[in-house]
């Protein structure tokens, strides 16, 4: 078994890896709609007679920049997270399998459940205003998420009965369920005036990068975890 410093180490190049592939995909799907977006927004404000182009442009930047470098920040932070996973698990299965459901389990507990309640807004993306509070109710929600599963994970790693992992995932469900109708909904007026399909390809294109990073990820994980896996076994 490999040692956890080399298990993070390789997760953390996984994490680079498919922060990369993340970062190609927004920049080949994403930014095309964003730009469309931008003029949709560019219109408006034009209309409003509250344009400032320089202002404008440098917001747009900052857009692409996220989605261009902060991509291999969030694969650095999402590699380190799946190594802790993989360390504090123990699960004696193949590792490409192991990482694969980690991946699945993260992917569905820190993107979907809080994509749910809070979907992509264009709005925010363009509002530094209502990107701060969309930002803080999106991030809030998350780590209710994360933890629920974090702790429901770890309070049932002594339950020795067959169906713990129903147990789990219904209590896990109850409990963001209730975080759901807790929180505070968020609905931007400005977005509901938006051309529909311009809208749903934009948060289906986001839906699509999202899902395939973190199966990505899990993939590349698991191969590197086998691989140092074996290297350990014959150092021995």
């Amino acid at each position: 078994m490999m040692k956890a410093g080399k298990i993070f180490a390789l997760s953390i190049l996984a994490g680079l890896l498919a922060g990369g592939i993340l970062a190609g995909i927004n920049m080949a799907l994403i930014q095309p709609y964003t730009a469309i977006l931008a003029d949709i927004e560019m219109e408006r404000r034009l209309a409003d007679g509250e344009f400032d182009e320089d202002e404008f442009g440098a917001q747009l930047q900052s857009i692409y920049f996220s989605q261009q470098y902060v991509s291999l920040a969030i694969g650095v932070a999402a590699g380190a997270m799946m190594g802790g996973a993989f360390v504090a698990s123990r699960i004696r299965m193949d590792p490409i399998k192991v990482a694969i459901l980690i991946a699945g389990i993260a992917w569905f507990v820190l993107y979907v459940i809080p994509a749910v309640k809070y979907p992509p807004s264009p709005e925010a993306a363009f509002n530094p205003d209502i990107a701060a509070t969309n930002l803080m109710l999106l991030a809030g929600y998350t780590v209710v998420s994360g933890l629920a599963a974090t702790s429901i994970a770890v309070g049932f790693r002594k339950v020795k009965r067959k169906e713990k992992m129903f147990g789990a995932a219904a209590l896990y469900l109850a409990v963001v369920a209730g975080a759901f109708f807790a929180f505070p909904d968020y609905q931007s007026e400005d977005d509901l005036f938006l051309h529909l399909p311009i809208l749903n390809a934009w948060r289906s294109a986001i839906s699509l990068s999202i899902t395939t990073f973190w199966f990505s990820l899990g993939i590349v994980c698991g191969l590197l975890w086998k691989y140092g896996n074996k290297r350990s076994e014959n150092a021995t």
